[in-house]
């Protein structure tokens, strides 16, 4: 799978090859392309640049305090979300925390922290998933374990190369303030939506609903409607519970972030085989799957990318 990876500014450029040589380790099917390395001398860079966008099936953006705010991060930045969706891009935070983001276009992707080792972890989960060759999760868990100090040590020489001692924090105030104002906005949408659901008739399905009533394709090729997060939710867990069958679920809870699935003995081989199915689901319906065997152990996560 390509993976674009943009940089704008030395710390970033290096941050950038950084993961480009240490990715692939994770799942060989990974192919990164980073500008500085793969663009051969005599090459048109902005053809080439444009290009491989159309190409990639998923970004990464290396941000740092410097620039945040730079012309050519946000503008690849947008060429990606138009190309690949939102879910597919993910700003990797070199040198500061998600709280330190300026209000820009940025902000609306799930970034980061590169010094956050289970953020980083999350990330590679997201970007195998994406693979049309993935690699089982716990074996993944394992590499990433072992090569986490490679990319660790290289991101804080990195750091130490380019120290930002003189970086403006910003405010508490500013960033409440900010949160309200997102908080106010978000409800307005979903007030928005829950209003043409209602005026809708197309029809709303739960957890519990007969199967027979699930009209879906098998590859999920269908437009879902705008729909509150509980009706995306309650179709997750219904095709879930079909891809699975009834012999393989205890049962499937909602939380916050999606869907918890308990299956029995069972059930955990078939959760292996259909792996790439529920990855469709996770991806269709924006809802994270995460599998628990019959020892509650995490045996299998889908996220929404």
């Amino acid at each position: 799978m390509r993976i674009f990876i943009s940089w704008s500014g030395e710390m970033a450029k290096q941050c950038a090859e950084a993961l480009r040589d240490w990715l692939p380790y994770m799942n060989q099917a990974i192919d990164p392309f980073v500008s500085s390395q793969d663009i051969s001398k005599g090459e048109r860079g902005l053809s080439k640049i444009a290009d491989q966008l159309q190409e990639c099936s998923f970004g990464i953006v290396c941000v740092t305090r410097e620039n945040q705010s730079a012309p050519w991060i946000n503008f690849e930045s947008g060429a990606l979300s138009r190309e690949l969706g939102d879910s597919a891009l993910i700003p990797f935070l070199l040198d500061m925390q998600v709280k330190d983001l300026d209000s820009g276009p940025i902000t609306q992707f799930q970034a980061v922290d590169g010094s956050n080792k289970e953020d980083v972890w999350a990330m590679v989960r997201a970007v195998n998933g994406k693979c049309e060759t993935t690699v089982e999760l716990d074996r993944l868990r394992t590499t990433f374990d072992r090569f986490w100090q490679d990319i660790e040590s290289q991101l804080n020489a990195i750091r130490e190369a380019h120290p930002n001692t003189n970086a403006p924090q910003r405010d508490m105030s500013e960033i409440l303030d900010e949160l309200v104002k997102l908080v106010r906005d978000q409800h307005t949408r979903i007030g928005a939506l829950e209003k043409a659901v209602e005026s809708s008739s197309a029809t709303h399905y739960t957890i519990n609903e007969p199967k027979g009533e699930v009209r879906i394709s098998a590859d999920l090729g269908e437009v879902v409607p705008n729909s509150t997060r509980a009706a995306r939710v309650s179709r997750a867990a219904t095709m879930t519970r079909q891809i699975l069958g009834d012999s393989s679920v205890e049962r499937v809870v909602r939380r916050a972030g999606g869907l918890e699935v308990s299956c029995t003995e069972e059930g955990v081989g078939r959760v292996r085989e259909a792996h790439r199915e529920l990855n469709k689901v996770a991806t269709h319906y924006n809802v994270s799957i995460d599998v628990f065997g019959p020892d509650s152990e995490l045996i299998a996560a889908h996220a929404p990318f």
